[in-house]
């Protein structure tokens, strides 16, 4: 009698990234993050939106419309630092090494990390977005307003696979939030998101205009106000932190594929 032997057929890779996505998404909701991506948004505009808006009103400016675009890009890069911090608690718990032995596509794990952080992505741009609305925050135009709720999604993903692969390699994968935690406040504290450049030191002003956050501040700024100005800046470092965030998954991958 002979034994015959099945080959190893594979999940699918749509039905494989379908799957873990809704895993993760359930483990976000189970571990609050949900909560966190809901009240994180609401609280840091009221942090700056409360002792900011007399004095920049008093200018003669709409502080909540001048605010809203860098509380959107926060969100954003929160969602971001929670990828990172996902891809390493899968690797600390060795997630990762007991995926790779199913027959699921190689690349399954992170599209679905990354499927189920644009859930989340939505979810805290959104909350950003009818948080500064209730304060006066408006969107003018159609076209405008996709564009504007585009770029932050797209800024948002990129960074978001850049931390994933962070996290996927790092080695203390529990720390990851606190190594990205640092650049980000860095970045939006010394930003024209909270107050013009002119409010900073003129040594500091080329620097504080001419950095990221800045330039897609600006750049949402101009959005919500029907005029998307010049462009340029803004999606030369959002086509950068793409490729960079593709590339870094890529490297990943074929570092998991050699193992």
């Amino acid at each position: 009698m002979s034994i015959v032997e099945h080959p190893r057929t594979s999940v699918p890779l749509l039905r494989a990234t379908r799957v873990l996505a809704a895993r993760g998404v359930r483990g976000g909701v189970r571990e609050g993050d949900l909560v966190f991506a809901i009240a994180a948004p609401v609280l840091f505009f009221l942090c700056f939106y409360t002792p900011l808006h007399r004095s920049f009103e008093a200018a003669g400016g709409d502080y909540a419309q001048y605010l809203a675009p860098v509380i959107t890009l926060q969100a954003g890069l929160f969602t971001a630092i929670v990828a990172g911090q996902r891809a390493g608690q899968d690797r600390a718990t060795a997630a990762t090494e007991r995926l790779a032995t199913l027959p699921v596509p190689r690349v399954a794990p992170t599209l679905a990390r990354l499927l189920a952080i644009g859930a989340r992505a939505a979810i805290t741009i959104a909350t950003a977005t009818a948080i500064a609305a209730v304060f006066g925050f408006r969107l003018h135009g159609l076209v405008p307003a996709v564009g504007y709720f585009a770029l932050v999604l797209v800024v948002t993903l990129a960074l978001s696979a850049l931390a994933d692969a962070l996290g996927s390699v790092t080695a203390a994968p529990e720390r990851i939030g606190e190594l990205l935690m640092l650049p980000q406040v860095v970045l939006v504290m010394a930003s024209t998101g909270l107050v013009p450049a002119a409010a900073f030191p003129e040594w500091i002003q080329p620097v504080v205009r001419n950095q990221p956050v800045s330039v897609f501040a600006d750049a949402l700024r101009g959005l919500a106000d029907g005029d998307s100005g010049d462009p340029t800046a803004a999606l030369i470092w959002a086509a950068a932190l793409v490729v960079v965030g593709a590339l870094a998954c890529v490297l990943v991958a074929r570092k998991d594929a050699r193992r």
